[in-house]
């Protein structure tokens, strides 16, 4: 009985499964969730941009293998997979000589041709053997002082209505910290000062570097957003605390005593991380905003070329996911980046693992309409860059004779995609 009963029931069920299959659809493309189109979105009222600028000397000077791998002919066939271009500038460093000074103010122009609104700076670091105010680091604070225009012993460059933003480098400051290692709790710093040791905490140390850097929002060039200076912070995630929200809330102190302003602060997430990872570092901190790294970085692996595919569609769905994510647990808004391209092939030594995002105009302009698509409350976008050669992240113009030179394209398309034409 129990048999007939089981030969019964299998052949009902197999009848069902074949009446399924006649019903079921064709798969199609259509189908997948990953397969539309990305929308042009129009520009009504002109989106503020900021733009990264760093000091290219190790790829442009200093080192002739990084140099031959810009300008070499691109072969995929013999592994040569750099640009091939030619900057317009030649090979040069951002540096206070009449000669670096002539270079940033060109491109301080380009950035103007561009309508970008400001240009942030490279990375600050701190100078840890030394007290409040010569605690910043003297190489990576000469451009910063070149964009402020208030040191008299290096050349102006003649900034105009253009502005600048700092961005600072707390991923240096925090060498050391982990979550077994925190910030509160780090050795203090014994610092000579004319023959008398001044002993300092570590925290201290950061309050008093960010309050050195909060001396330039008075600046004329300094950018402010509503009323607000802007500061980018490069590295957060390592910024190891007890209390993270505490700690926020002293850096805006001390710059509000020493400003008299409230500080807009960005924290920059490294690309394709989920924010969540983050919540007892910027995120229960409350900084104002999150923007995230070069997202044509796509990583190496499996992982890194599958996203090549979708490229523009996936850096879509991760803004979404974390724009929301911020917004609805701690009410941190959301700066969407853009970038032209990436490759680690410039920087490479004999690792070329991760996939090249390669310049191409209908691609950046696809990213520049996801940017448009994920935009704060308080709109604001990144570029990356206006010069990193090292990554070919740049929009600075190369010479249009030379190989796969593009001009001034790439400054055209931000100017055509976030402002009112």
């Amino acid at each position: 009985m129990k048999r007939n009963i089981s030969m019964v029931l299998t052949g009902l069920t197999l009848a069902l499964l074949a009446t399924s299959c006649k019903k079921d659809k064709v798969p199609s493309i259509d189908d997948y969730p990953l397969n539309y189109e990305i929308p042009k979105i129009a520009v009504t009222n002109d989106i503020p941009v900021g733009a990264y600028v760093y000091d290219p000397a190790s790829a442009l000077i200093g080192d002739e293998v990084k140099w031959t791998r810009i300008t070499e002919k691109y072969d995929v066939s013999t592994g040569k997979i750099g640009p091939y271009v030619q900057p317009e500038l030649g090979r040069y460093e951002v540096k206070p000589t009449p000669v670096g000074a002539e270079k940033l103010k060109q491109i301080v122009e380009w950035a103007k041709m561009a309508k970008i609104d400001f240009l942030i700076t490279p990375a600050v670091k701190e100078n840890a053997n030394a007290l409040f105010p010569g605690n910043l680091n003297g190489n990576d604070s000469l451009i910063v002082n070149m964009f402020a225009e208030h040191n008299f012993s290096i050349p102006s460059i003649g900034m105009g209505d253009m502005k600048y933003a700092i961005s600072v480098d707390i991923q240096n400051f925090c060498a050391g910290l982990l979550n077994t290692a925190l910030l509160e709790a780090a050795a203090p710093t014994v610092i000579n000062v004319n023959g008398q040791n001044i002993t300092i905490t570590r925290e201290q140390r950061l309050y008093n570097f960010l309050k050195r850097i909060s001396m330039y929002f008075s600046d004329q060039t300094y950018y402010h957003y509503q009323g607000r200076p802007v500061l980018v912070f490069i590295g957060p995630d390592k910024l190891y605390t007890e209390n993270s929200k505490k700690v926020y809330d002293n850096i805006r102190q001390v710059i509000k005593e020493q400003t008299g302003k409230d500080v807009y602060i960005v924290a920059r997430q490294s690309q394709w991380t989920p924010s969540a990872r983050f919540e007892y570092f910027f995120n229960q901190g409350k900084v104002d905003a999150v923007t995230m790294d070069n997202m044509c970085n796509v990583g190496g692996g499996a992982t890194g070329w599958d996203r090549t595919y979708l490229l523009s569609r996936l850096i879509n769905e991760n803004y979404k996911l974390n724009k929301d994510y911020l917004s609805k647990n701690f009410g941190i808004d959301f700066v969407p980046s853009v970038s032209p391209a990436y490759t680690g092939y410039i920087n490479a030594s004999g690792d070329y693992s991760s996939p090249t995002v390669r310049k191409k105009e209908s691609d950046f302009r696809e990213r520049c309409n996801v940017a448009k698509m994920n935009l704060g409350n308080n709109r604001m976008v990144f570029v990356e860059s206006m010069n990193n050669w090292q990554w070919d992240s740049q929009i600075e113009p190369t010479k249009v004779d030379y190989g796969d030179g593009y001009g001034t394209k790439y400054l055209d398309i931000v100017r055509e995609e976030f402002k009112v034409k």
